[in-house]
């Protein structure tokens, strides 16, 4: 976790630690997707994808220190074939703390 990216956000009954900054998270970003700019771009266009959702909220999750399985429990339980409007708008925060930081969004 990084203190310039990370964020605290209420979301799915508790408070979790969300961070796109962290250095293995960033490495994944790069090589595997989704690319930061690319995925702000579709944000901003509104020509986001289920998959660009998920896997925003999930690699801000694992950069806050979650364990992976919790992850995985918590997007089949709060992200996977449910409504995307919520989980846009907890993914666009989560991508807003990496290009202005945690304190900036």
């Amino acid at each position: 976790m990084t203190d310039t990216t990370s964020r605290e956000i209420t979301w799915a009954g508790g408070t979790h630690i969300f961070d796109l900054g962290h250095p293995w998270v960033r490495r994944v970003m790069s090589y595997r997707g989704p690319a930061p700019a690319g995925a702000l771009g579709r944000f901003e266009a509104g020509s986001y994808s289920p998959v660009d959702v998920e896997r925003l909220i999930e690699l801000g999750l694992i950069g806050g220190g979650m364990p992976e399985s919790d992850v995985d429990a918590l997007l089949d339980k709060h992200v996977r074939g449910k409504p995307l409007a919520p989980n846009v708008m907890l993914a666009s925060a989560v991508l807003s703390a990496l290009f202005v930081g945690a304190d900036n969004g």
